[in-house]
């Protein structure tokens, strides 16, 4: 039985190098559950393969990996768990990829309700629930005209592919919702728009799934602009030369005189791309 003070997620001793290189070294993490955590690193550092960590590397199968340590999440060793338990526990996390990850070939309503379909069509009336939920998800953003049919990803901006990429994320009522440095490039005032949504209260639907979360939602959230999420993470975690080195909460940030946090805010500078 699992301990219910245990963390909820834990990286114990992990080492993870790609294709040759080496993103992290004997790396340890904790984040309970509830908590908003936000992992901060320069482009390229490996924050999103904390992510994937978490989802025991989907889609690398093609890349040589070498992985040391273990992976834990709500109490299971996630490389341990056999093919159906991994797809049961990745269907209630949410994962929002670095531009979106959508479907190219698939409308937006498609690509917002894939999730009910896909995971529950044998078992739930699910076209009238993942309209229902797809259309109040868009609605929630403001996005309604989004939801018309035929409305490919290739004619959104890049705010909007990350939006439907949320609604998705959202779908399954999960109880981890992992964030890939979704706010770069996006001009100040839409990056805090994205940071209210993502930080707010999460969608409450009438309908109730299987496996439907209970308590508080947990966010882990990777991005290169630290201070963009200050006021939105109850604790920070600095990605540097392969360990997570934990920073504790904003005011502990502020206060900082850890000489790698200083120099990873020296050196990042935020690119801004034109919205449209």
């Amino acid at each position: 039985m699992v301990d219910t003070n245990d963390p909820l997620l834990q990286f114990r001793d992990v080492t993870l190098e790609v294709d040759g290189q080496r993103f992290l070294e004997g790396a340890n993490l904790s984040v309970n559950k509830g908590e908003s955590v936000v992992v901060a690193g320069l482009p390229a550092s490996g924050k999103s393969f904390v992510l994937r960590l978490l989802l025991a590397l989907p889609g690398m199968d093609e890349l040589q990996i070498v992985r040391h340590g273990e992976v834990m999440v709500d109490g299971q060793e996630v490389f341990e768990l056999n093919g159906a338990d991994l797809q049961r526990l990745r269907r209630r996390i949410g994962f929002v990829m670095r531009g979106g990850g959508l479907i190219e070939n698939m409308d937006i309503r498609r690509n917002v309700t894939l999730p009910v379909l896909y995971h529950f069509r044998e078992s739930l009336p699910v076209r009238q629930l993942a309209d229902r939920r797809c259309s109040q998800l868009l609605d929630t953003f403001g996005l309604n005209h989004l939801g018309l049919a035929g409305l490919r990803p290739a004619e959104l901006n890049a705010e909007q592919r990350v939006y439907v990429s949320l609604a998705r994320a959202f779908m399954l009522d999960p109880f981890l919702l992992l964030i890939d440095d979704i706010s770069t490039g996006l001009p100040p005032v839409l990056a805090k728009r994205l940071c209210q949504h993502v930080f707010g209260m999460p969608p409450e639907f009438d309908d109730v799934l299987p496996d439907a979360a209970t308590g508080e939602l947990t966010r882990l959230v990777t991005t290169a602009d630290l201070l963009g999420y200050a006021e939105y993470g109850d604790r920070f975690v600095l990605l540097d030369e392969g360990q997570l080195i934990d920073l504790g909460d904003r005011l502990a940030v502020e206060s900082s005189g850890d000489s790698r946090l200083a120099r990873f805010l020296g050196t990042y500078t935020p690119e801004v791309t034109p919205h449209g």
